[in-house]
């Protein structure tokens, strides 16, 4: 509950779209304000998917839950998530071979949380592949049109 007061607070002195999220035991400021194409529902031939919304909350699901305590509940995860910005206040990106990967943080907000209820933040890569957005964790999660 201090950790949920601590990010409150800090997010007060953010601008609106940006919030602090402490992923690995250090603060990244990141931003949910981000190109349109970024927006919307990445999902595969299973039933998994990652969706993000506009105003910065989100659902994951994934295609196997796999091991968890008894205590973690197997449903989609709600969360809030950001794209990391870097020092100069813009999005992340690295380059690379197949096109950019742009690293985003989700932090999850309801009962249950990210392998098997171990991990209450994920960082996850989105890849633009010049024609596509993908998930960089899952085989065949791509950015529906």
């Amino acid at each position: 509950m201090l950790f949920i007061f601590i990010i409150s607070f800090l997010s007060a002195f953010q601008n609106d779209n940006e919030r602090i999220i402490i992923y690995g035991g250090e603060e990244y400021r990141t931003t949910y304000k981000v190109e349109a194409a970024f927006i919307g529902t990445y999902a595969g031939r299973k039933t998994g998917y990652l969706k993000l919304n506009a105003d910065g909350s989100g659902v994951y699901k994934y295609d196997i839950f796999g091991y968890a305590p008894a205590s973690c509940e197997r449903k989609p995860i709600t969360f809030i998530w950001g794209f990391i910005l870097n020092k100069e206040g813009k999005v992340e990106s690295k380059k690379r071979d197949y096109g950019n990967s742009y690293p985003i943080l989700l932090q999850s907000t309801g009962s249950n949380s990210f392998q098997g209820c171990r991990t209450m933040v994920m960082k996850e890569f989105i890849l633009d592949r010049g024609e596509s957005l993908h998930v960089s964790s899952s085989d065949d999660w791509q950015k529906e049109k």
